[in-house]
């Protein structure tokens, strides 16, 4: 199992999702929690990274286990993803490894390619309440 922590960034009731260069799946921003690293630390780091923003961590809202794939997309593994809502302190800039943005509703789910993971965060954010 590999554990990640995510940013539930939501705007006008969407929530943010990514697309690396070179990966078919939109993801959420955030990444792999390194030895040492609190899952808290890992967030800042991660999103300093893609995002190159500051984030204020609101709360925890949750853990999803499920399937992601690895970056050559020939292996499913498990996830465990903790959730974190954030407030970004900066305007996003993207990172070169970083190749589009999307704002996603839940009534839009089937307009993206989301991993198993990020189809069940969605339905989890949406059943919370926090996005349409």
């Amino acid at each position: 199992m590999i554990n990640k922590s995510a940013a539930i960034v939501i705007k006008n009731r969407r929530v943010l999702y990514l697309r690396k260069r070179g990966f078919l799946f939109y993801i959420l921003p955030g990444g792999k929690i390194e030895k040492g690293e609190t899952e808290q630390e890992a967030l800042e780091r991660e999103i300093m990274e893609e995002l190159q923003s500051r984030i204020k961590i609101v709360e925890k809202i949750g853990v999803i286990k499920g399937g992601g794939f690895n970056k050559s997309l020939d292996k499913l593994e498990t996830i465990k993803l903790s959730l974190y809502k954030v407030k970004l302190l900066d305007k996003i800039k993207l990172s070169m490894e970083i190749f589009d943005r999307a704002y996603i509703k839940h009534k839009s789910i089937h307009r993206y390619l989301l991993t198993p993971v990020g189809i069940q965060t969605l339905e989890f954010l949406h059943q919370k309440g926090l996005i349409d």
